[in-house]
C-alpha cells in the first residue's frame, strides 16, 4: 500500500498491479533493472505483456551517460537445452500416472483378497515397491532428486528456454538488442536457480561485439546443493542454437544471433583438469567490477594507480567531470568453493564484458 501511493519510481514500482521492478544506478555509467519474474509467472509466460511495454521505455530512456545495464532475470535466458531430458521427462511423468492409477486399484483388490488368507501386508509392500521403481528412487531417480521432490517436467517447463516461454524469449532478447542498437548501451543478463556456474553470450559471428552481443552471467549455487556431473554432462553438448527473428518459433536455423557458452572452468577448484569447461557444479558467486581498459594500469586518466575507473572510485566524479565519462568495460569474477570447509575458494575469470561503440 505504501509503494503504490508513490508518485515516482525511484523505489520498487509496478505496471500491471501484480509484479514489482526497479531501475537502480551503481554510478552514472552502470544501471541495474530488476524485472519481476515470479509475480506474473503461469505456465504460458514469465511476464505479461504491459509489463514488458512499461518497463522497455524506461530503459529506452535511461540517461546518455548509462553504458551497461545488468538485467536482474531470475533464471538464465541464454543456458544449453536438455531437450532429451525433457522428452524423456514428460514420457516418464505419464508413465508414472499410469502405473500409480493402475497399481493402486489392483493393489487395492489384490490386496484385499489376500487379506483373507493372511497376505495383505506382503502383497501391499510388493505393489508399493513397484511404483518406487518408476518413480523418484528408481527409473528416473539419478535426474529428478538433482531437482528435489518435484517433478523434473516441471522445473524445465520454469526455464526461459522452455517450448512455452519461447516466442516471449525472442522478444526480450531482439527488443533489448534494438535498445541496445539506439541508445549504445551494452545488455547484459545476471542470473542463478541452476545449480552451476557460468557464462554465455548471444552475437553475431561476421559482427563481433556489435550491438547484438549480450552476455549471460549465470551464479547458482550459493547455498544449495550443486547439479551432479550427469545433468553437467548432458547440459555440454555441442549443438548449435540461435535466435529466430521476432514473432517466430525457434528452429535453430542460422541467424544473426548466435547463442554460445564460454569455457571458463579448464581446471577444478582441486588443481585437476577439467572436461566439462562451460558450467562449474559448485558453490560460487560472482564479483562484477567496471574499469576503463585505457587506464586499467594506471596510466593517463587513472585514479592514483588504480585499476579501476573514476566512475567507481569515491571522488572519482570531479575527474569525469574535467575528462568526460570514460568508455567502461566489465569485469565479472567467479569464485568458487573449495573441497574442504578450510579450502580457499578458488577464482575464475574475468569475463569481460566490453563498451559498446554507439551505432554499432
Amino acid at each position: 500500500k505504501i509503494l503504490r501511493n508513490v508518485s515516482n519510481d525511484m523505489d520498487l514500482f509496478t505496471i500491471t498491479g501484480q509484479g514489482w521492478h526497479f531501475v537502480k544506478y551503481l554510478g552514472p555509467a552502470v544501471c541495474v533493472v530488476g524485472p519481476d519474474c515470479r509475480s506474473e509467472r503461469n505456465q504460458a509466460r514469465v511476464m505479461a505483456g504491459p509489463t514488458y511495454q512499461g518497463i522497455f521505455p524506461k530503459v529506452a530512456t535511461l540517461p546518455p551517460s548509462v553504458q551497461h545495464c545488468i538485467w536482474m532475470v531470475s533464471v538464465p535466458l541464454l543456458y544449453p537445452r536438455l531437450e532429451a531430458v525433457e522428452s524423456l521427462a514428460g514420457a516418464v511423468a505419464t508413465g508414472k500416472k499410469v502405473v500409480n492409477t493402475s497399481y493402486n486399484i489392483l493393489g487395492k483388490v489384490t490386496s484385499s483378497v489376500a487379506g483373507v488368507v493372511g497376505g495383505k501386508d506382503v502383497v501391499a509392500q510388493g505393489f508399493t515397491q513397484v511404483k518406487k521403481a518408476v518413480g523418484k528412487s528408481g527409473l528416473m531417480g539419478n535426474v529428478l532428486n538433482q531437482f528435489g521432490e518435484i517433478d523434473i517436467a516441471e522445473i524445465l517447463k520454469d526455464m526461459w528456454t522452455h517450448d512455452s516461454k519461447d516466442l516471449e524469449r525472442t522478444y526480450f532478447i531482439r527488443t533489448l538488442q534494438g535498445i541496445s542498437q539506439q541508445k549504445g548501451i551494452r545488455m547484459t543478463f545476471l542470473s542463478g536457480d541452476v545449480n552451476c556456474a557460468g557464462a554465455g553470450l548471444v552475437h553475431d559471428p561476421t559482427h563481433p561485439s556489435d550491438h547484438k552481443t549480450m552476455y549471460q552471467v549465470i551464479t547458482s549455487p550459493i547455498v544449495a546443493q550443486p547439479a551432479s556431473n550427469y545433468i553437467l554432462k548432458l547440459l555440454h553438448n555441442n549443438k548449435s542454437l540461435y535466435v529466430p527473428q521476432n514473432g517466430h518459433k525457434s528452429n535453430h536455423e542460422v541467424s544473426d544471433s548466435k547463442e554460445d557458452m564460454m569455457e571458463i572452468f579448464h581446471t577444478d577448484a582441486s588443481g585437476s583438469a577439467r572436461e566439462l569447461k562451460k558450467l562449474m557444479g559448485r558453490r560460487n558467486y560472482v564479483a562484477v567490477v567496471a574499469y576503463d581498459p585505457e587506464t586499467v594500469a594506471g596510466g593517463p586518466g587513472g585514479v592514483g594507480g588504480s585499476q579501476y575507473a573514476g566512475s567507481i572510485i569515491n571522488g572519482g566524479q570531479q575527474q569525469q567531470q574535467q575528462q568526460g565519462l570514460q568508455k567502461l568495460s566489465l569485469a565479472v569474477d567467479f569464485v568458487v568453493q573449495g573441497d574442504g570447509a578450510f579450502t580457499a575458494p578458488t577464482k575464475y575469470g574475468p569475463v569481460i564484458v566490453p563498451h559498446l561503440e554507439f551505432g554499432r
